[in-house]
């Protein structure tokens, strides 16, 4: 058997079947699927085994919630093939998805794929569909490697032996977040190549409203940035975060503006003219500064409620000694 495709799937009872039909549809048959239910309160699982057709699927169910990364890794311990297709529970694959991934490992033993994220007619024109769909390896030129942390959980394919040799998904992070950006970072030290695979399409057919998204990113401020920091403290350049980090000078002109711009004053009327017209195009720009802000927000949330370092007098310590010994974000 060739690969394994694994499917984390939390009250995904609305668009499973869909998933399903879509790898019955697939021009390559080489391989499993494995869904892990990860205790939806919806009827997930027994829709699955109705509409699994052909398909070779074992279903897991997990007693308790377990979030995504954790239910990442169950699915990927039980898969028998040598290649892993991690694939989202509400994402429509076209035809030669699988072929496509396979071709990359066939060619490139030791390689990462991400598919291209797309959306179905009747969201595709909204603004964060739009935005979505024009980030990440879209951005680059065809053929260029991704750097780590373009790496996306939902459209992605690895060897099994890679992903062990890395460690999987770190459990730590139970929140929205960083699961799959941290180990697109292992990937990328471990010597992998990332590759963007335009021709492997897969249908996004939930979008969340942009309120949602905000307060999702904040939380990830809160509870996942600081534990992606932890483990890569030099990241929060990439983040722009570094000047709350003690990085770069706070006092710096860089450093104040983007404090100016992360207020209430400039953000809140930024965040509601965006969300009165989320439903058409909006400038790519502005929907950057409120994700950027969104998550930057929660981050300082974070700060103000982490305890302060206790040092001896004289003593100096950099930021990612003092920032790790006292992680303690509060997961909800």
């Amino acid at each position: 058997m060739k690969a394994s495709v694994v499917i984390p799937a939390f009250n995904a009872a609305a668009t499973i079947t869909l998933v399903l039909r879509a790898l019955q549809n697939q021009d390559s048959r080489d391989f499993e699927v494995i869904l892990v239910d990860d205790a939806s309160a919806d009827d997930t699982s027994n829709i699955a085994e109705k509409n699994a057709g052909q398909l070779d699927l074992h279903v897991i169910r997990n007693c308790a919630n377990q979030d995504r990364a954790k239910t990442r890794n169950t699915g990927v311990k039980q898969a028998r093939g040598d290649i892993v297709v991690l694939l989202d529970s509400d994402i429509e694959t076209i035809p030669n998805y699988i072929s496509t991934h396979l071709r990359l490992h066939e060619s490139l033993p030791r390689s990462v794929g991400i598919g291209a994220l797309r959306y179905p007619p009747h969201l595709a024109k909204r603004a964060l569909a739009r935005y979505y769909s024009s980030r990440g390896g879209a951005r680059l030129k065809l053929g260029q490697p991704l750097p780590g942390k373009y790496f996306v959980s939902g459209l992605a394919s690895f060897s099994r032996a890679l992903f062990e040799e890395v460690g999987g998904f770190d459990e730590r992070f139970q929140s929205y977040g960083s699961e799959d950006l941290e180990l697109g970072l292992r990937f990328q030290t471990a010597g992998a190549k990332i590759h963007y695979l335009p021709e492997a399409v897969g249908y996004h057919h939930h979008l969340r409203p942009l309120k949602e998204v905000m307060a999702i990113l904040r939380q990830y401020g809160r509870e996942g940035i600081p534990v992606l920091l932890e483990k890569h403290p030099a990241f929060a350049s990439d983040l722009r975060l570094d000047d709350l980090t003690g990085q770069i000078p706070a006092g710096r002109p860089t450093g104040l503006m983007r404090r100016l711009l992360t207020t209430s004053f400039f953000f809140s009327p930024a965040a509601a003219l965006a969300d009165l017209f989320q439903n058409i195009p909006l400038p790519s720009a502005l929907l950057t500064y409120l994700h950027y802000n969104a998550y930057r927000r929660g981050f300082l949330e974070y700060l103000a409620a982490k305890p302060t370092p206790k040092s001896s007098e004289g003593t100096k310590c950099s930021f990612g000694e003092s920032f790790g010994q006292n992680l303690k974000p509060k997961i909800h």
